[in-house]
């Protein structure tokens, strides 16, 4: 009896060893995935803390430029100020500030299917400087702006990214993740100088 004893103890110590083993074996052989939590805003100001996982962010299935048509079908003459495109709610949204000679422009976009999500108007009670619109045909786009981030920021993952004017230069505002840590990487959107 003992002897039986003794066997089904060994049995149960090898099975119960053998999946501790495996277990720590296979989150070893799993990717690691870098988390961050982020202040997002929209164009009202509104700010809400988002965390993702860096392998599970939200598909992007809308380019900058059918967003900005977007935008012009609302507001054809109005020049743009800023660009965003950030997640928000499971979702990368474009903010496309603008303005005209009469009203400030604000569009929202959803970037999984192109359709509009927010728009705000607002009469115009200052004069902008043509100089500090963006000139869209000169700067680069988001994915050379991009490449150029990761090249600073190897091995990072783009979270959200931002074209301004800054003092009459068109400046990419990148946010990254590395290593669960933020970073931010501004480039000269014409000169495409890392600042």
């Amino acid at each position: 009896m003992k002897k039986i004893f003794l066997a089904i103890l060994n049995i149960g110590i090898g099975i119960g060893l053998g999946i501790f083993i495996a277990k720590n074996y296979m989150t070893q052989l799993e990717p690691k995935t870098n988390n961050v939590t982020v202040s997002v805003g929209d164009f009202l100001n509104k700010t809400q803390k988002v965390s993702y996982s860096s392998d599970k962010l939200p598909a992007i299935q809308t380019s900058q430029a059918a967003a900005i048509r977007k935008f012009k079908s609302l507001y054809s003459s109005a020049e743009i100020k800023s660009i965003s495109l950030v997640p928000d709610n499971g979702i990368y949204v474009y903010n496309i500030i603008g303005y005209d000679n009469y009203k400030d422009c604000m569009i929202q976009v959803d970037a999984t299917n192109n359709q509009i999500i927010g728009q705000s108007t607002q009469v115009l009670d200052y004069n902008y400087d043509k100089e500090s619109s963006l000139n869209l045909k000169k700067t680069i786009s988001r994915k050379e702006a991009t490449s150029i981030a990761l090249r600073e920021v190897p091995g990072a993952t783009p979270l959200s990214w931002e074209l301004e004017d800054d003092n009459d230069q068109a400046i990419w505002k990148i946010n990254l993740v590395e290593n669960s840590q933020k970073r931010v990487v501004k480039i000269n959107a014409v000169t495409k100088h890392v600042m």
